[in-house]
């Protein structure tokens, strides 16, 4: 069976990524294709599922800042977030009872409550998923978007304590003295090397983390993600990452067809599920109205709102402990089911396809006329050169172009906290996106005549690309890419110059290699002896 369904899900998955949408699509489709033929999921799927969640939530507490946790705008949001969007939908359910439509007749003021919990929480797995297709992950959408996901896990864990098969032992005070392992991780970190061990080791720790919580009654995924936290920003913790990247993706391809695989509902059920759907516009506009109130400019709400549009696959354990306890019963487990599963379908073209251009004279009013400083909108007039993406290799480029040419160069960076890093060396480097339309409407004509992209995410470098070809077409573009499919998408977007990494940093280092030929000092061409 396991067989069967790798070989839809790869041919679904590759249908929906050559008309370009987020493979992930094909896989959930993939699900409910085979649920309708009478494959249901196995133990395998389930297990592998549950395997890339950890990997998946390791991950992003590798790349987690906790300063940006903690940052007004983010857990005012997400509390905000929850106790509006729980109040308004069960405002709607209490309605839907009383004109008798579908499910909802009948149902008690418990039930309702239950359900427009459940129906608050946004899915940290999609979530992540295309922050990270799309390259926003670093930037303040998708640290806003994971602080917000992050207060929603804490009130995950708040309800299961409260649920009489999850209440947290006293052993789980101890969890406050894990940041004190840092070090000693850290270290074994350093010794594990790179390759197989490294990997392993990233393993160990993910399903550490997670056997940890889940013996004091606490939620594993959120071990898995308090592991990565305590290790992050380390010096080898993106290796880590990156050395994890392909084993997530894979694990990850069973949760989508789990999610499809999880039941057989009957057609009152499908119209309930599809009525929650139509919800989803006011969820996603609670997200938005709530961080334009914080100070955040309207384009980046709009982009954390899309990123969070959809229903939680917690809102399916909220549901099954709910069963378990018989506070609800289990015809509303399948209808949840079906609702966090279409939810998933109708987010990722919403996020991939739906511009804020589009909506932007009917989003902006909504705008304080003063943003928070990690969110103003760039100027970048009077300055020759852009270097976008402040990374080693971004940092680099930047150095060589400010030292060895007279133009004026400026460094752009999505992340608030490297740009503060770059400011303290003496860069002129600035918070921006590359993205940004809002910034490449502003530039002058005659301002800015190159701009290189040296965005870690070909994603990123791809749409910043196109963005500003459709804004400014008279700048030049150089960007940097891995692969020879990925450089032909970037000619094909209009960039001037693209260059392939592997090949520039063997030219190089054939560069330098060649000076040892040239150097024959005595101190470098010592005499042997004897």
């Amino acid at each position: 069976m396991e067989l069967i369904a790798l070989i839809v899900a790869f041919v679904l998955g590759f249908i929906m990524r050559l008309f370009g949408f987020p493979p992930m699509l094909g896989f959930l489709i993939a699900g409910f294709f085979l649920n309708l033929y009478g494959v249901s999921s196995s133990e395998t799927i389930d297990k592998v599922a549950d395997m890339g969640i950890l990997l998946l939530l390791f991950t992003v507490g590798l790349k987690l800042n906790v300063k940006s946790l903690i940052r007004g705008h983010a857990w005012k949001g997400g509390l905000l977030q929850m106790l509006l969007n729980f109040i308004i939908f069960g405002l709607i359910f209490m309605l839907f009872g009383y004109l008798g439509v579908f499910f909802f007749s009948g149902i008690s003021l418990k039930v309702i409550a239950l359900i427009s919990f459940a129906l608050a929480f946004s899915s940290t797995v999609f979530a992540v998923k295309v922050l990270e297709d799309t390259g926003e992950m670093t930037g303040i959408q998708g640290k806003t978007a994971m602080a917000i996901l992050i207060i929603q896990d804490v009130l995950a864990v708040l309800f299961l304590a409260m649920s009489e098969d999850k209440t947290p032992s006293a052993w789980a005070l101890l969890l406050l003295g894990l940041p004190f392992l840092r070090k000693p991780i850290i270290w074994l970190m350093k010794k594990s090397g790179h390759g197989e061990m490294m990997i392993l080791f990233g393993f160990l720790l993910a399903f550490w983390g997670a056997e940890l919580f889940d013996m004091v009654g606490l939620k594993p995924d959120l071990g898995a993600l308090v592991a990565g936290m305590i290790v992050a920003n380390s010096p080898k913790s993106n290796e880590m990452a990156n050395s994890l990247m392909n084993f997530k993706e894979f694990f990850l391809i069973a949760f989508f067809l789990s999610i499809g695989l999880s039941g057989t509902p009957e057609w009152w059920m499908i119209g309930t599920a599809f009525l929650l759907i139509l919800l989803l516009p006011i969820k996603g506009f609670l997200y938005f109205r709530i961080l334009t109130f914080l100070g955040l400019r309207a384009r980046t709400s709009f982009q954390v709102s899309t990123s969070l549009l959809n229903y939680s696959e917690f809102a399916l354990i909220v549901a099954s402990v709910a069963v378990a306890q018989h506070m609800l019963s289990n015809e509303w487990l399948i209808v949840i089911s079906i609702a966090v599963s279409l939810s998933f379908i109708v987010a990722a073209p919403v996020k991939s396809y739906l511009d804020f251009t589009i909506l932007e004279k009917y989003l902006i009013r909504f705008e304080k006329t003063e943003t928070i400083a990690e969110d103003k909108q760039i100027d970048i007039s009077g300055f020759d050169i852009l270097v976008f993406g402040m990374g080693k290799i971004g940092t680099k480029v930047y150095d060589e172009l400010a030292a060895g040419i007279d133009k004026k160069v400026m460094g752009l960076d999505d992340n608030y906290d490297i740009v503060l890093d770059h400011r303290e060396a003496g860069r002129n480097v600035i918070t921006g996106d590359a993205t940004d339309t809002q910034s490449w409407e502003r530039i002058l004509p005659g301002d800015v005549s190159l701009v290189l992209l040296t965005l870690s995410n070909h994603s990123a470098n791809l749409i910043a690309a196109t963005t500003l070809k459709k804004y400014q077409p008279t700048i030049k573009i150089a960007a940097l890419a891995q692969y020879e499919d990925e450089m032909e998408e970037l000619r094909k977007a209009g960039v001037d110059k693209v260059v392939n990494l592997y090949e520039e940093t063997g030219t190089g280092f054939a560069g330098h290699a060649i000076t040892l030929l040239e150097d024959k000092t005595p101190e470098n061409n010592p005499v042997p002896k004897g």
